[in-house]
């Protein structure tokens, strides 16, 4: 698949200004963007990739939230459990209205992309995929979660979930969340229903990692202790906070070697 970077980032560029780029959430996707992209092109290297290969997983990157933009737009909200599935629909923005042509003139790789941009938020992946569609697909979802973490200390969480702070600090963690994450699962969307379970949900992105080298990153980044290190006002929530940490530190530790 032949991609031209600059056109890619060019039309992503077109494609986002047709949106206030002023507004707090806008910025947040298109920052989160570029460093999705960037972390698809580390992972990339780690794995030895072709460059072709590498193009095509630093595209994903660029490509994966594009659908954000119009969720916003249209709802109001990041959370797709009140809008839309952003995935689906950014699939569908790229794919069925055809979009994907202002970013790659290739068309060989459509299939591929689309699979991947559609499974890179879902909880379960299916087991028809091929070794190829798995290596994108875990690839962009590792960058993805990895970002994500980030977003979590560097906005402040009210942009994000549109939940005060203080409610934040007051909140207590649903038993089948704290269940989930000390038992080293992804926390189960349904499960969450208070605003430290929300939080507790992003840090259990650590068990969806696939690579060496995204345990890496979020270990170097520092943001998942910003994000374990949560300052509650309720006791309880703290002790849970403390045995997470543990949990998750020592399962970085195994896959790190």
């Amino acid at each position: 698949m032949l991609i031209n970077r600059e056109m890619v980032l060019s039309a992503f560029d077109r494609y986002t200004s047709a949106y206030d780029v002023l507004d707090i959430k806008v910025k947040l996707k298109i920052d989160h963007t570029y460093r999705v992209a960037e972390i698809c092109d580390k992972i990339s290297d780690s794995l030895n990739l072709s460059k072709e290969d590498r193009d095509i997983a630093w595209l994903s990157g660029m490509l994966h939230d594009i659908g954000r933009f119009e969720q916003l737009r249209r709802y109001h909200t990041f959370q797709d459990k009140i809008s839309c599935d952003h995935a689906a629909l950014s699939a569908e923005i790229l794919f069925t209205d055809g979009n994907i042509r202002m970013f790659t003139e290739d068309s060989s790789e459509d299939e591929l992309l689309e699979k991947v941009i559609r499974l890179h938020n879902v909880y379960i992946l299916p087991d028809d995929l091929s070794e190829r569609e798995l290596l994108f697909v875990n690839l962009l979802r590792d960058a993805d979660k990895i970002d994500i973490i980030k977003v979590n200390c560097i906005t402040p969480r009210s942009e994000i979930y549109d939940i005060p702070e203080d409610d934040f600090r007051a909140s207590v963690i649903s038993q089948d969340v704290y269940e989930d994450i000390t038992s080293e699962h992804n926390v189960d969307r349904n499960h969450s229903k208070t605003p430290a379970d929300y939080i507790i949900g992003h840090i259990g992105f650590v068990y969806g990692l696939v690579y060496k080298q995204s345990f890496m990153e979020v270990r170097n980044q520092g943001y998942l202790d910003q994000m374990l290190d949560f300052q509650s006002d309720v006791e309880d929530t703290k002790e849970k906070f403390k045995k997470i940490k543990e949990t998750i530190n020592k399962y970085i530790d195994r896959h790190i070697g």
